[in-house]
């Protein structure tokens, strides 16, 4: 069933993230080989990182910063990004070194476009578990040597307006099927890959592709595929509760100064564990393979975690990664059983299941 219950004591190391961070230089103890392959990725020219657009000054001046190497960032939408990925890993004619991607990610292991993550790991304060949540890396992939999630939080909860729903209003997942809230409820687009899908596969694997029927289609869900508009129809008062909204935006509202966006505990069903669009992927003949190595092991040290905690507002997996800005929705709570779907088993077996009935019922 792939749930998975935090004891005390490995929420506490959650929450509290552990104050020991690493004071000594991310490449301590490297490899003699490391240097080469530093001088090595210079006569390549730049990286090519392509992501969410919110990535790409931070990354770039922090990598150039710890490794003096360039980036080139590629920022645009996660499908579409995917899409060129994929198709010019398939072409043998790729152009971009690496692509943040989710779980969908696995169906690349198994078509072999893909080159393994854990071997190209060769720093001591990346490849050490004690440096990682719950003493171990953790690899999508049965194998434990593809599918790096350096980064991992909790999503599938909804965001409400607190102008609009009180306390003990709605409490429930199946209190949004209350006749009260049709026409009042937004989502993600659950037909395309993206937060969306994700939080449908959870509703329907807690509660079947009925109750997903009910919510989405009996409840008249205005659906988008913009999820800073999610939040923003939240904010507006337009729609008061919004369903695979992002914590980035939310944080972001919240910075301008709107303060009617809450996320509540949903009694019947918490969350699932997701690992974000944070799996770093590179497709075999990458054009900077030195270049991409450094990457790679740059992004899952402190320094590249932090950067990507701070600008995606989702906590690492690492215990030496300070929680900046992270809110605490998204962080585990002790004793809540939470579905795991960046799990090998989910996406190669229940998960085209759930899909292909969400979109014969939800195809619009």
């Amino acid at each position: 069933m792939n749930f998975v219950k935090l004891s005390g004591l490995v929420c506490a190391a959650a929450l509290v993230w552990s104050a020991q961070v690493f004071a000594a230089d991310w490449q301590a103890g490297a490899p003699p080989e490391w240097k080469q392959l530093i001088e090595a990725a210079k006569k390549e020219g730049p990286v090519v990182v392509a992501a969410s657009p919110e990535f790409g000054k931070p990354l770039a001046e922090a990598f150039e910063r710890d490794t003096g190497l360039k980036m080139d960032f590629l920022g645009g939408a996660y499908n579409e990004l995917e899409a060129r990925f994929v198709r010019e890993a398939r072409a043998g004619n790729e152009t971009v070194d690496i692509y943040f991607g989710g779980g969908t990610s696995i169906n690349y292991v198994k078509e072999g476009i893909i080159e393994p993550i854990g071997p190209m790991l060769m720093l001591p304060s990346v490849k050490d578990p004690k440096n990682w949540r719950d003493g171990k890396l953790k690899f999508e992939d049965e194998a434990g040597v593809n599918l790096l999630i350096p980064n991992e939080y909790i999503h599938g909860w909804p965001l409400f307006d607190s102008n609009v729903i009180k306390p003990g209003m709605v409490e429930s997942w199946q209190d949004l099927l209350k006749p009260e809230w049709k026409g009042k409820i937004a989502a993600y687009d659950p037909t395309v890959p993206g937060p969306g899908t994700a939080v449908a596969s959870f509703l329907a694997h807690m509660f079947g592709i009925d109750y997903v029927k009910k919510l989405y289609d009996g409840q008249d869900v205005k659906i988008s595929r913009n999820p800073r508009q999610l939040v923003e129809w939240v904010a507006r008062g337009t729609y008061p509760v919004a369903l695979a909204a992002l914590a980035t935006h939310i944080e972001a509202f919240k910075k301008e100064g709107v303060t009617n966006l809450l996320v509540p505990v949903m009694k019947d069903a918490p969350g699932t564990l997701l690992g974000g669009s944070s799996l770093p992927l590179t497709a075999k003949g990458t054009p900077h393979p030195n270049a991409t190595k450094v990457f790679i092991n740059w992004y899952a040290s402190q320094p590249g975690q932090q950067v990507f905690t701070d600008t995606w507002a989702t906590p690492s997996r690492r215990i030496d990664v300070v929680p900046n800005g992270v809110p605490e929705y998204v962080i585990p709570k002790p004793g809540l059983d939470y579905f795991d779907q960046y799990t090998e088993s989910f996406y190669m077996g229940d998960r085209p299941k759930i899909i292909k009935a969400i979109t014969d019922t939800l195809g619009r």
